[in-house]
């Protein structure tokens, strides 16, 4: 008999509905076992963070099939005390081309808003983005990896310290580019399948020696 094979969102569920005897954001893809309000040291200079500390507000695990392969990946999305938001995203399933080990990207966000059609119906599937100033001035042009043109879709596990784990679904985009000094640099475009709100992010990649952390023992997260 062939094996039933459970949809990402189904293994979520699946997951949310068993035994409690560890936090949720230690039953799922979640390689630093981090919780929310655990705290993040960023010191990467090379990216311009200098010894910068974050505090967690959420852990989003994502869940992408393709065939018979599910890919796993994790946004540790954190805060510092002047109210700055960054992305710590984590996958060791071959994130970028070539690269077969554990993929860490550092996630700036540059663009938050509402379901734009020209985006996501011409621009999007062109596979080239042309990322302006308030000018109108073209400051970046970015290429699709590996010269797809259709999104990833993925399923994702939403958790914070304080509302009940939720679920979200969306469709992303990736892009990439060198930069001036020869380093890879990407560009993420996300939209919500629910609502069509779209976020973007400027992302480079780090490694984990730039990063270290502080875990609370609070079991609140189940």
């Amino acid at each position: 008999m062939e094996e039933k094979r459970l949809t990402p969102w189904q293994a979520f569920k699946e997951l949310l509905s068993g035994p409690k005897d560890k936090p949720i954001a230690l039953s799922i893809y979640n390689p630093f076992s981090l919780k929310p309000a655990d705290f993040v040291t960023v010191d990467d200079v090379l990216n311009g963070i200098h010894s910068t500390q974050f505090q967690v507000t959420e852990v989003d695990a994502y869940r992408r099939t393709i065939g018979d392969r599910t890919f796993e990946s994790v946004d540790y999305v954190v805060e510092n005390s002047k109210e700055e938001w960054l992305t710590i995203r984590v996958s060791d399933d071959h994130g970028l081309p070539g690269n077969t080990e554990r993929t860490i990207l550092l996630l700036f966000p540059d663009y938050e808003g509402e379901y734009d059609e020209e985006l996501h119906k011409k621009t999007l599937p062109s596979g080239v983005l042309e990322i302006k100033d308030d000018q109108g001035q073209v400051i970046a042009t970015y290429e699709r990896l590996s010269g797809l043109k259709e999104p990833y879709r993925a399923d994702v596990l939403v958790l914070t310290a304080n509302e009940s784990p939720r679920h979200e679904s969306c469709e992303y985009w990736d892009f990439g580019r060198k930069t001036e000094d020869g380093r890879d640099e990407f560009y993420f475009v996300e939209m919500s399948t629910e609502t069509g709100m779209i976020h973007t992010w400027r992302a480079v990649q780090t490694t984990e020696s730039e990063l270290s952390f502080l875990r609370h023992s609070s079991e609140s997260q189940r």
